[in-house]
């Protein structure tokens, strides 16, 4: 059972039920529908097959629906030679005009009305996560001129990154808005808002989510921009999570950056007590290959070593030839490096996370508790799912078992490293819980007669005075508490 939260992006690659049921047993907890690509109803039909295969698969699967911000992209460009797009040799001249054409002939536009007025000469165009690059040498009222230094082929609706120039656009557009209706509509566990600049972007479609009465939606703030990076603290405490989004971030900034900063990252959702994704290109070789290469192995690994909560794939699963076989390959190197860091004792420190003093030392005493017994795994009684993903952040030896007796609860802990949900209903009294708990872990086979668990019990509606109580069980045997007493304040 591997700790590490597997995303899995949708698409073509991934649209049937029996793939989707596979892709879940091999690992994936969470599937991402990217707004950027496809439309509402194609999302619908998406979701729907989502699911359905999650209710036969018999697991919570958390939906998250990726915003597509105010991404610059390129018009439509027409096929030129069969080549899928517009072929472009290092210094040819790129006319890019305001006025939208279906581009040919080594001229095109974009989807920004204000892309003329924003660029200046000198300025750096980026094309598809800077495979393609141009430096501006012209500009007039209704066009812009680039010459090309790197060249590929230009095709429709690919991403532009202007690392040079400031953008006149909102963070959030119109169609985030309408995408974000629907998510509501659809009850999507998360959404993650792209190009997050500051806080206030967040602040933002937090307010409209209180307005259209869905509060309990996760927001993960990508970042993907150096403005964020400058704001970084107040993003992540206006947030419910972070995304190191590499492919524009390596983009807009300096590349041997990106390694260094999605480790602080992970450091900082580490002491916020927040998950975070680490997201782009992480199995890229594997959208044509059958295998990775070993720069990508290492890459997830590392990731892993680092701390993140969830690693993502992208076109590997959405379009890739073998969407299975990356996740196969995500899970084996997640299972691979969470042995060897078990087994490092060099490693192994009770980990610190902010928050209410009274339930961190509990935590942390849980975490000694369960590294010292060496016990098999912690039960958490977790009906919203607060104690859940605060223990998740303390990194245990091993897994979590998380109980609450809400559907939404369960999907939304498809995000806390080493967290496996499971639904059972509410107990009037510990005893009952821990008799049931002990059915539940014999039969998924999660531990043995005779071997030790951890069991925490957080608040509870039916236990009002269970706060944080913490029991060293041993399975198959009845506990017994000291007296009544006891019992109902443990």
């Amino acid at each position: 059972m591997i700790r590490t939260k597997i995303i899995a992006t949708m698409g073509p690659a991934v649209s049937d039920e029996r793939t989707l049921l596979s892709i879940f047993e091999a690992g994936v907890g969470v599937c991402r529908l990217n707004f950027s690509h496809g439309d509402l109803a194609s999302h619908e039909t998406m979701l729907r097959l989502i699911r359905e295969a999650a209710r036969k698969f018999g697991g919570p699967i958390a939906v998250l629906g990726d915003l597509c911000g105010p991404k610059i992209r390129l018009g439509k460009i027409a096929d030129e030679g069969g080549t899928g797009g517009m072929p472009v040799n290092v210094g040819d001249e790129i006319i890019v005009q305001r006025e939208p054409i279906e581009g040919r002939d080594k001229r095109v536009s974009t989807i920004l009305e204000t892309f003329v007025d924003d660029v200046q000469v000198g300025h750096r165009i980026l094309v598809e996560d800077g495979l393609l690059r141009f430096v501006v040498t012209e500009k007039t009222a209704t066009h812009i001129t680039m010459n090309c230094t790197v060249g590929g082929i230009l095709k429709s609706n690919k991403g532009i990154n202007l690392p040079n120039t400031v953008v006149n656009v909102p963070s959030i557009t119109d169609k985030d808005f309408e995408c974000t209706d629907w998510a509501v509509t659809h009850d999507l566990d998360y959404l993650a808002l792209s190009f997050v600049r500051k806080a206030d972007d967040i602040k933002l479609l937090r307010g409209h989510l209180q307005y259209r009465k869905a509060p309990e939606i996760q927001l993960i703030a990508k970042i993907e921009k150096a403005e964020a990076i400058i704001d970084i603290d107040s993003i992540l405490a206006a947030s419910d999570g972070l995304m190191v989004a590499r492919g524009d971030l390596g983009v807009e900034m300096d590349v041997a950056q990106v390694p260094i900063i999605q480790k602080d990252l992970i450091r900082r959702c580490q002491r916020a007590g927040k998950p975070v994704i680490v997201a782009t290109q992480m199995l890229q070789s594997m959208i044509e290959q059958a295998s990775p290469t070993r720069a990508e192995v290492s890459d997830v690994a590392n990731a892993i070593f680092d701390g993140t909560d969830a690693v993502m794939m992208s076109a590997e699963t959405s379009v890739g030839k073998f969407p299975l076989g990356a996740v196969h390959t995500m899970a084996h190197v997640a299972n691979t490096t969470e042995k060897y860091l078990d087994s490092d004792t060099t490693r192994q420190r009770v980990p610190n996370v902010d928050g209410d003093p009274y339930g961190q030392s509990v935590a942390r005493g849980a975490w000694r508790i369960a590294s010292d017994a060496k016990v098999k795994l912690v039960v958490i009684w977790s009906q919203r799912g607060t104690t859940a993903r605060f223990y998740s952040k303390h990194h245990f030896n091993c897994p979590i078992i998380a109980l609450s007796s809400e559907l939404r609860t369960l999907r939304r802990l498809a995000l806390s490293f080493g967290v496996t949900p499971h639904e059972l209903k509410r107990h009037e009294n510990i005893n009952d819980l821990i008799a049931d708990i002990d059915r539940l872990v014999l039969e998924h086979k999660y531990a043995a007669v005779d071997d030790k668990i951890l069991i925490v019990a957080g608040w509870s509606p039916a236990m009002p005075d269970m706060m944080n109580s913490t029991i060293l069980h041993t399975v198959g045997q009845r506990w017994t508490p000291l007296s009544p007493t006891t019992s109902e304040r443990s």
